[in-house]
């Protein structure tokens, strides 16, 4: 079963596989799978579906779409949450509403070591409340430095 990991599922090799056994190339989603396996988390790095766009990953049944983030303008970071938000809820065209499951975001920094801890948080948060003011966002964001 690709992708699935746990204590007892070891990435295939050096690398993870996604739920339809293609090898995992996003580092983010990579970096915040680790982390949830690592915490004995039932883990699937969800395959891409187009047209529809869907989240990285699944984690104990709950979707989990990770965002990459280097820059500082808010503007950015809202219009990223918002397309996090819709990937998250990507699969729900296919299952009655009453099945739905939590989703939540997370907002990785890959800032450079130039912006401050401070700047980073600063941005996040702002970009947060722009994609919640103007009703973008309807899932749990996290913000993971």
């Amino acid at each position: 079963m690709g992708g699935y990991g746990s204590s007892s599922d070891k990435p295939k090799g050096n690398y993870y596989l996604d739920s339809k056994g293609y090898k995992v190339k996003d580092q983010n989603a990579i970096t915040v799978g680790k982390y949830y396996i690592d915490r004995g988390m039932r883990t699937v790095f969800l395959h891409e579906n187009p047209p529809r766009h869907r989240a990285d990953l699944s984690v104990n049944g709950r979707h989990v779409e990770v965002k990459g983030l280097t820059t500082l303008s808010s503007g950015n970071i809202a219009e990223k949450i918002k397309h996090a938000n819709l990937q998250v809820h990507g699969d729900e065209y296919k299952y009655p509403r009453e099945t739905w499951r939590e989703g939540k975001i997370v907002l990785l920094s890959r800032h450079d070591s130039k912006c401050s801890r401070a700047e980073i948080v600063s941005a996040m948060r702002q970009g947060y409340e722009e994609a919640r003011r103007k009703g973008k966002v309807d899932v749990k964001v996290e913000l993971w430095i």
